[in-house]
């Protein structure tokens, strides 16, 4: 692979009315080798729920790899660990079937 091939480009829309969008792309200038973003949301609202995104530098006082999670409007950014992309996909996925909103 190189960089700009995109490794997920994916919309789900949940039996809850909820939707995933999850993309990621391939970026060597990225730690991990690759940019992303996977969001949980409300796509009548717009209000996020949960995102697990990364930078170039480190942001958000989280580091390169962060997780941002909205509780009665408030948002809290987190760092979270970064081994490669398909365990950090399978972990978004699993919090978010037991995120409770």
């Amino acid at each position: 692979m190189v960089d700009g091939d995109v490794l997920v480009d994916t919309d789900m829309m949940l039996g809850d009315g909820t939707k995933l969008r999850l993309f990621a792309v391939e970026i060597s200038a990225y730690p991990g080798g690759v940019n992303y973003r996977f969001q949980y949301y409300d796509p009548d609202t717009g209000d996020s729920f949960l995102r697990f995104d990364n930078s170039q530098v480190p942001t958000h006082g989280a580091g390169h790899h962060h997780c941002h999670e909205w509780t009665d409007g408030e948002e809290q950014v987190t760092g979270i660990e970064f081994t490669d992309l398909e365990s950090h996909l399978a972990r978004f996925k699993t919090e978010v079937t037991e995120y409770d909103h």
